[in-house]
């Protein structure tokens, strides 16, 4: 089951989609249902993402809104396997 990106927050347009798709990608092998959130983080200047799962799992990820797709996926993947 795939992880699911609810809503996109203050991201620029020409930067949403690959942050989206990079967040899906890392996502992608989980066995459960998961949820993300993304959001502009003008306090740490970037971006936040929030996921939730089963069982209470929640967990945030940030990183800068320039930020590499690889990136993003191999931390949204670490991330899930905590």
């Amino acid at each position: 089951m795939p992880l699911t990106v609810l809503d996109t927050k203050g991201l620029p347009v020409t930067r949403r989609e690959r942050i989206e798709d990079a967040v899906q990608t890392g996502g992608k092998n989980v066995s459960q249902s998961y949820e993300a959130w993304i959001a502009a983080d003008p306090f740490r200047s970037g971006v936040r993402v929030l996921i939730t799962g089963p069982q209470g799992f929640e967990r945030a990820v940030f990183f800068a809104t320039d930020e590499e797709a690889t990136e993003i996926t191999r931390r949204v993947r670490e991330t899930l396997e905590e």
